[in-house]
Order: structure tokens, then sequence, then C-alpha cells
């Protein structure tokens, strides 16, 4: 990565590794950089600085460097890693002194796998994403996480991101996802004639109702395939979406079945995303 960096943040390396059952990384420490740790899914226990800590899902620990760490898992677990260097002491100082392990979930998980994402993009081509973009997002998402600051406006835009989550036809299509949702039962619910619901849901959001489930169906999806190990059948189910249906419109809109889908991203799991071209990546992952 190279040209303009953050002046507070260098993001050296992240990547996403899948710990195998009965996996443990032995006690070490930093000397000269720090580390973001979440869990994805999975089950374990986590020592730094002394202190144990049972892993969970959204489980996310921040090492500081010089802080002696070590993990072991006694389940399949899918993380994501982050190692970064801070610059400026008055954020070292205040980091140094928040609690080391807290919940990663919400609009801060969805930015920390942006962030990632981002990586590997910028990785595969180095032009496609700006460094500082990914190095002050990825800040600022740690000091909203770690501070207990208000969610801040996830990720990048797309169709969704301007849509108004708390409005009842959104909420209720989210909740209800992996069910048989259609306009009808739609107008029903809510009261309005199908030609009028629809207007009035397309002045509120660019879209139709019907539009916007696909939409979030097809982002849940691709979360799961790109976070998760669930099978793909499963994956469908859980959209509200047959598996025939779901490979046909994840290859229209993305050009990949969802097998393969998720096969570009797996290549890339245990695969260091070096960002700093200086940095190397030292682990020992030991099995029982």
């Amino acid at each position: 990565m190279n040209g303009l960096r953050d002046s507070q943040l260098q993001l050296l390396w992240t990547a996403r590794i899948d710990y195998a059952e009965g996996s443990r990384v032995e006690a070490h420490q930093h000397a000269d950089f720090d580390q973001f740790f979440i869990v994805l899914s999975g089950a374990g226990r986590v020592i730094s600085a002394g202190e144990s800590y049972v892993v969970q899902e959204g489980s996310a620990f921040l090492f500081m460097r010089g802080i002696t760490h070590s993990f072991h898992f006694t389940e399949e677990t899918l993380t994501l890693d982050f190692k970064f260097r801070l610059l400026d002491p008055a954020l070292i100082d205040v980091l140094s002194h928040v609690q080391a392990s807290c919940l990663c979930q919400g609009s801060d998980l969805s930015e920390i796998k942006q962030w990632y994402k981002l990586s590997l993009m910028q990785m595969r081509v180095p032009e496609s994403v700006h460094p500082l973009r990914i190095e002050a997002g990825f800040k600022s998402t740690l000091v909203s996480l770690l501070l207990n600051d208000a969610s801040l406006p996830a990720g990048p835009s797309t169709v969704l991101a301007n849509i108004d989550e708390n409005e009842p036809i959104v909420a209720y299509m989210k909740i209800n996802i992996a069910e048989k949702i259609t306009l009808d039962r739609l107008s029903k619910r809510f009261g309005f004639n199908p030609n009028y619901l629809i207007k009035v849901f397309s002045d509120r959001t660019g879209l139709t109702p019907i539009q916007y489930l696909q939409e979030i169906r097809l982002q849940q999806a691709k979360e799961y395939l790109e976070f998760t190990a669930l099978p793909i059948t499963e994956i469908a189910g859980k959209v509200g979406w047959s598996l025939p249906y779901f490979s046909t419109f994840l290859k229209k809109r993305e050009g990949l079945s969802p097998s393969q889908y998720r096969s570009s991203l797996l290549n890339e799991v245990g695969k260091d995303i070096i960002l700093e071209h200086d940095f190397a990546n030292e682990w020992i992952v030991k099995h029982d």
C-alpha cells in the first residue's frame, strides 16, 4: 500500500483464518505492532495478559504490543485478524486503557468485514481502493467499537445504504426474510392496495418492495457465503430462496454460482493479505 496513509494508524496485514477444532496458538506477544482479532463463529478460550476469556460468536480482542496472548479452539472457529501499528501517542494511550475484550456485532461487525474485503480487493487490484480509505475506515470502526461510541455509517454506499431500517415494511421483511413474502401478503399485512403500496414504498426507498426484498436476501446470502461454513442449501433456505433460484440469481448478479463465489473467497482463507510490504507475519498453529 503506497502513497497517502493514515497518520495515526498503519494497517500492516489482515487475513481470514479458519482454525480446526483442537487447534491452538501458544502464548506470544508482538514487539512493534498491535492486533485486533474477531471471532465470526466457533468456541474456545483466549488468554490475554493473564486473563482468560471465553470465545463465542462476535468475540473481539485487542492485543496491544507487548501483551502476551494465546488461543485454544474447542470447535472449528472462523476468524478475522488485523495487525496494525498505532502511530499517534494519544491514541496509543487511549486504547491502552480500554477493555481488551468486547463483542463485535451489528454495524461494527459489518464494517470490520468490509475493511477486510476492501483489503482483499486492494491486494488483488492495487489501484482499486485507496489505502487511506481502508486505514481511516478501520481506525474509525476500531475506536467506535472499543470506546462504545454510537455506531458509524456502514461501509461503502449500496442501493440499501440510505433506506431507513425502522420503516415498518422494511423491518417486517428483514425479520421475516426466510419466509415466503409476496406483494399480496405485504398488502394484507399493512392494509394497502398493492399498487399504492408499491408507490409509497418506492417513494420512500427508490425500490419496489420485492426489489428491496431481493436485495437484502442477496446481501445476507453473500454474507453467509463469505463468513460462514453453512451448506449452500441451508443458506438458500435462510434467505427464503430455493437452491435453484439462489444459484440463478447469484449467477446473474455476480457472474458466479454460490460455490464459485464462496471458493473465490475461500482461496484466500489463511492467506496473508499484506498491506505493508516489509511486514512479515509469523505464527505457529498447533493441534491437540
